[in-house]
């Protein structure tokens, strides 16, 4: 029997499929506190809990920026696409901050009625997030479109 060999991975994707799993990471251990704080609402861990629905939020954006990650990760593998590391940059980067947003309005106490209902820094914080989310993920979405478009011209 003959093994086997694949060629080593490029690093970027390497990084991708590690921040995938670092995503990962962090929405099953958001649920893990709201299932813990779920049976135990007197508990101190509900107590730091200001608005559940923004921790439930944060867990559901943090699996979906984990599932875009490991499935970009399969399709830059499958058709041998390396990205550019601003690419991957900016996808983790994105898949990272995001969520966070949500976490830490989850985690803070809501400001006075008299305060300005957002912080001066948000929108600049929220507007380069977003767009290097979209940045990030469009461009990868276009690598592999024009890789699978290119093999399918080799093969035909």
């Amino acid at each position: 029997m003959s093994k086997q060999t694949f060629p080593p991975e490029p690093l970027t994707n390497v990084f991708l499929l590690a921040f995938a799993i670092f995503c990962l990471a962090i929405a099953l251990s958001i649920a893990w506190v709201l299932g813990f704080t779920l049976f135990f609402p007197d508990g101190a861990l509900a107590g730091h809990l200001v608005e559940r629905a923004d921790i439930i939020r944060a867990h559901i954006d943090y699996l979906m920026m984990a599932q875009f990650l490991f499935i970009f990760f399969l399709l830059f593998r499958q058709y041998a696409v390396t990205p550019p590391v601003w690419v991957v940059g900016a996808c983790c980067f994105g898949a990272f901050f995001n969520p966070l947003s949500f976490l830490l309005r989850g985690l803070s106490a809501k400001p006075d009625a008299s305060a300005l209902p957002v912080e001066p820094h948000f929108p600049i914080q929220a507007g380069i997030s977003f767009t290097l989310t979209t940045v990030g993920f469009l461009t990868a979405a276009i690598l592999v479109a024009q890789a699978a478009w290119k093999s399918r011209s080799e093969q035909g």
